[in-house]
C-alpha cells in the first residue's frame, strides 16, 4: 500500500477543546465566542457553537485556540464552509490560512494530544 505523506490528515478528539473566535467583515469584529472543537487538521477545524453563523464568502472568522493546556493560543483567520444544525448548537466547518509555524505546531499538538488519550 502507497502512503501518500502529502495528504491532509484529520484527528477527532475524544473531548472536545473549548476556545474561542470571532467574525471579521469590512474590519469590523463582533465579540468573542465560545466554540467547542471536535476534530482537527493542519487546514482546519470542526467546532460546534450555540450562536448562529453566517455563511458569507466575505466574512472571516478568527480562532483562538490551544489543544494542550497551558500552551499560548493559535490565533487563526479563516473561512466558514457549512453548518450542520446538532441539537441546540450548529457544527461548523471551517477552511483555516494557517502560516507555516502554526501548521507545524498544530501537526505537533495533535500528536501530543493523540498520545495523552491513548
Amino acid at each position: 500500500m502507497k502512503i501518500k505523506r502529502n495528504e491532509p490528515f484529520r484527528y477527532t478528539l475524544k473531548t472536545p477543546i473549548t476556545g474561542e473566535f470571532y467574525l471579521l467583515k469590512n474590519e469590523q469584529r463582533t465579540p468573542n465566542g465560545l466554540m467547542k472543537i471536535h476534530n482537527v487538521s493542519p487546514n482546519g477545524l470542526a467546532i460546534s457553537t450555540s450562536l448562529k453563523l453566517p455563511l458569507q464568502k466575505s466574512m472571516k472568522i478568527v480562532v483562538e485556540f490551544s489543544l494542550i493546556e497551558g500552551q499560548d493560543p493559535l490565533c487563526i483567520e479563516g473561512q466558514l464552509l457549512h453548518e450542520k444544525p446538532v441539537g441546540p448548537e450548529s457544527l461548523y466547518g471551517i477552511r483555516l490560512n494557517p502560516s507555516t509555524t502554526d501548521r507545524e505546531t498544530i501537526i505537533a499538538q495533535v500528536k501530543q494530544v493523540a498520545q495523552l488519550e491513548r
